[in-house]
């Protein structure tokens, strides 16, 4: 009988890597079990038992608790299968899940210094009242000892090295850990209760990103909380300017206003673009709101760098913002939110508090007269400055955002005429959500020619010329690699299209009787645009 990790993650492509440095720690043999919140419980508790394991582990997270629960639940009233729960969800609240889910055992925090013992717990008795980092129950009561972090982690052991990943390699998300723990205190994030940032050996951190290169990974994403707070962050990423491979893109977490600008510099000169994803925080702009939790940012130093990764425009940008967070009303929110819409980056993630067990500002709840959702993930539902209607206004200001912002439907087309409109952006993402819905266009379930149609009627009430809009209309046949359903008038008229078809032949070399055939002509500013498709690529002419 060997112990067996199970990894129910949101999504394929997320690689639980959490089971892997378990099992990579392990004196003896672990089996691993990889599913998604998708797939049926049925089928993973089936799986489980097949198994017949000397015990079953779950890492949990917000996203799969429920799942878990249910799981271990079944395992122990049906076969009486040991149970232990690790990961982020049950570390904070360990004797909650003991009680309501049965399981034998909580690991919390870091479990690979005390995951040997576990094992040895169920296969030779071992005692672990008194190990650091564990929660249990006894014939006398739970037992709930604090968690000791690990200040060596040269000492742990890669967690990509296992045979049986390589083929999925270069379909998953490689995740690489740089440095634990994080420097700021933000009250409503689980890393502010990590007492210190430890670092990994940077020759370690190089041999992991050069062995993931050579299987085939494609996308990495750093799991550290705060990059740039790494010494040794410029070293990384000139390696990983030196050893990339083309396609690959490195994702990290930035504090923006503490980044240093050599780092910058250093991608600006040396780095194709898109190799390197920047994820900064901004989460607010409002003062009062980032001294409630615990934040200090520099927001003119922060928008200074910020504009120029934009304009040098070799860094693919992402930004996050917080609604729900104290002291931030709805007025005050739009503020937030239109100044960070204007700094321009092609992602801006507008997500919803989320009162996690353990954090500071769940139990500083009553303080700000928070209710919030009592299953994960806890979002908020209001506060002492935000009825609920409120939060229902950002989120449909967010479903908005995403379709016609995040989702790069648009390319770079769309966000500046956003920004001529007379309003500002907050108020005009309302206006479209109020516009889109009563022309009964779906939120998911779309055709792309129905929300360019819709964004380019949007963009005519409020004023924007045709010649401008036409912007819209290039960026559409550009992004189609077959001939598309165009949402504008195509030039039909048989005398004037021939002319004018003959001239882009002459123009490219393509042969007329192709561009006649697999050609779209229209206007465009004061001429005329063909777009042409052939072997499922596109090519622009203006005549």
């Amino acid at each position: 009988m060997k112990p067996l990790l199970v990894a129910i993650d949101a999504k394929y492509i997320h690689k639980n890597t959490a089971v892997r440095l378990l099992k990579a720690q392990s004196s003896i043999d672990v089996d691993i079990l990889d599913f998604t919140i998708k797939d049926d419980p049925d089928a993973v508790y089936d799986a489980v038992i097949a198994k017949n394991p000397l015990f079953v582990g779950f890492s949990t997270y917000i996203w799969n608790v429920e799942t878990v629960m249910t799981l271990t639940r079944r395992i122990k009233r049906d076969t009486g299968i040991p149970v232990v729960l690790g990961g982020p969800e049950t570390s904070h609240d360990a004797r909650h899940f003991l009680e309501t889910t049965g399981a034998d055992l909580i690991v919390k925090g870091e479990g690979e210094a005390v995951f040997d013992d576990v094992i040895a717990h169920f296969s030779k008795g071992r005692d672990l009242r008194h190990l650091p980092s564990i929660a249990g129950r006894t014939k006398k009561g739970f037992f709930d000892n604090p968690i000791e972090e690990i200040q060596d982690l040269s000492a742990l052991a890669s967690p990509h090295r296992f045979i049986e990943d390589g083929p999925e390699m270069g379909k998953r998300i490689a995740y690489v850990e740089s440095s634990r723990g994080c420097p700021y205190k933000c009250s409503y994030c689980l890393s502010s209760m990590e007492k210190k940032v430890r670092f990994f050996n940077l020759s370690q951190v190089k041999e992991d990103i050069l062995h993931l290169l050579e299987n085939g990974a494609k996308t990495f994403k750093f799991l550290d909380r705060t990059f740039n707070a790494n010494p040794e962050a410029l070293e990384i990423v000139r390696f990983i300017t030196e050893n990339h491979k083309e396609g690959t893109v490195f994702q990290f977490e930035m504090t923006g206003d503490t980044l240093d600008e050599e780092i910058v510099a250093c991608i600006h000169e040396n780095a194709p673009k898109g190799l390197f994803r920047f994820e900064i925080g901004i989460q607010s702009t409002n003062k009062e709101t980032n001294r409630h939790i615990g934040r200090t940012q520099d927001n003119e130093k922060l928008f200074r760098i910020i504009r120029w990764i934009r304009e040098n425009d070799v860094v693919d940008l992402h930004l996050d913002l917080i609604a729900g967070l104290p002291a931030e009303s709805l007025e005050r929110f739009k503020n937030t939110f239109d100044e960070t819409f204007a700094l321009g980056a092609r992602e801006l993630q507008l997500g919803f508090l989320k009162l996690l067990r353990g954090t500071r500002i769940r139990k500083e709840a009553d303080r700000f007269a928070y209710v919030f959702e009592e299953r994960p993930p806890y979002t908020v539902k209001k506060n002492h400055v935000l009825a609920e209607e409120d939060l229902e206004t950002m989120k449909n200001v967010e479903r908005m955002l995403d379709i016609f912002h995040n989702r790069g439907l648009f390319g770079d087309t769309l966000f500046p005429l956003l920004l001529r409109l007379p309003q500002k952006p907050f108020d005009t993402f309302l206006q479209i959500h109020k516009a889109f819905h009563e022309k009964g266009i779906k939120e998911r379930g779309y055709q792309l020619h129905e929300l360019y149609a819709f964004i380019d009627d949007f963009l005519a009430e409020q004023g924007v010329t045709e010649w401008d809009r036409d912007a819209l209309k290039r960026t559409y046949l550009k992004r189609s690699r077959t001939k598309p359903k165009c949402y504008f008038a195509k030039i039909t008229d048989k005398k004037r299209r021939g002319r004018l078809i003959r001239m882009a032949s002459e123009k490219t070399d393509i042969p007329y009787e192709k561009l006649q055939k697999h050609s779209v002509l229209t206007t465009y500013k004061d001429g005329y645009l063909l777009a042409h498709y052939q072997d499922f690529q596109s090519r622009i002419v203006i005549l």
